[in-house]
């Protein structure tokens, strides 16, 4: 049985990290919040880090991230930290930025998929990084979901998920980003983006100078949803709204029950169909992102196809790309 502490995400509660902690000190997987998603973690040794691949029916070739508690540990796990990694580090640290860096040789195969390199990050999220300090150790802590699945931002979404086959739960509430951490591979002078999340490339560019090369690594086809989705994007609002419209009525007359996600200021645009809404125009992108994946959970429960409206400027960079992967179908509309 997977036991739950509900604990304040500002000031978390020393016993329920004591307990957490020395769950996972034995190799046992606990989840716990962050500011992007909810991680799993465990321990950097061999037999916890393959029953994390087992519990998320991860593929092996996948590595793991690296959490932890204070910039300063990081050079006990990779071999060199260049200067322009220090600026990223001195800028988005405490934060949702993951680095790719050269790893050192001693590290767990399972945690670097074999290669060379290792994804570190330090969480910008109270109850992480205590329970990270608790430990005593690092935490390897992909999202605490099964593979191909939406990131849970809840802890309702880990225990819906990996309930049963995991020791604990630090529930901390909602997620504050709402969406994964991006990650940068540092190459000498050179930025790549490998994964564009709650930090964006142009983000990177404003802080420190340089602008990021993007070569994303991840593949389409990963995702599985419970309802097919199909995208509407565009760059005019009223022929997205047009082009999602018809798109739900075709479906609803082929018998199929239909949901579409919005902002919550077009809500009432698309009666009667199922509506949800994923953030709010006056929030802009970070508004969608922090909503996005429990929004995508809640929908794809009550409906068996769902139409997804995506105003390229209001939901940003991140989520877009996400909804290109999930699409079954994919219409570009009016793009200004």
């Amino acid at each position: 049985m997977t036991k739950v502490w509900r604990v304040d995400p500002l000031r978390p509660e020393n016993s329920a990290l004591e307990e957490a902690g020395e769950l996972l000190r034995r190799g046992e997987l606990v989840a716990f919040p962050t500011e992007t998603v909810y991680g799993l973690g465990a321990v950097i040794r061999e037999e916890a880090l393959r029953r994390v691949f087992a519990v998320k029916g991860r593929p092996a070739r996948k590595p793991l991230t690296l959490h932890l508690a204070d910039p300063e540990e990081l050079f006990r796990y990779v071999k060199e930290v260049p200067s322009t990694a220090r600026r990223l580090i001195s800028s988005f640290w405490p934060g949702p930025l993951t680095l790719i860096l050269p790893a050192v040789s001693d590290l767990p195969p399972s945690l670097t998929a074999g290669g060379e390199t290792v994804g570190v990050r330090v969480p910008d999220h109270a109850v992480a990084r205590k329970l990270i300090g608790t430990v005593g150790l690092p935490l390897a802590a992909p999202s605490a979901n099964l593979s191909g699945r939406p990131a849970p931002t809840r802890a309702e979404h880990v225990l819906a998920e990996l309930g049963g086959a995991i020791a604990g739960v630090l529930d901390g509430g909602p997620t504050p980003l709402g969406i994964e951490s991006t990650v940068v591979e540092v190459k000498g002078e050179e930025f790549i983006v490998r994964r564009v999340g709650a930090l964006l490339p142009g983000d990177i560019e404003e802080r420190t100078g340089i602008k990021p090369a993007v070569a994303l690594t991840e593949g389409e086809g990963r995702w599985r949803l419970k309802a097919p989705l199909v995208l509407v994007e565009g760059g005019v609002p009223e022929l997205v709204v047009e082009r999602v419209l018809a798109e739900a009525s075709r479906q609803d007359r082929a018998g199929r029950r239909v949901g579409v996600l919005t902002r919550e200021e077009r809500v009432e645009l698309y009666r009667p169909f199922t509506v949800l809404a994923c953030g709010r125009l006056k929030g802009g992108p970070r508004s969608v992102a922090a909503t996005f994946y429990a929004a995508l959970r809640d929908i794809e429960e009550r409906v068996e196809i769902i139409v997804a409206e995506a105003v390229v400027a209001e939901v940003g960079e991140a989520v877009l790309l996400r909804l290109r992967e999930m699409a079954a179908e994919r219409y570009e509309v009016g793009r200004s």
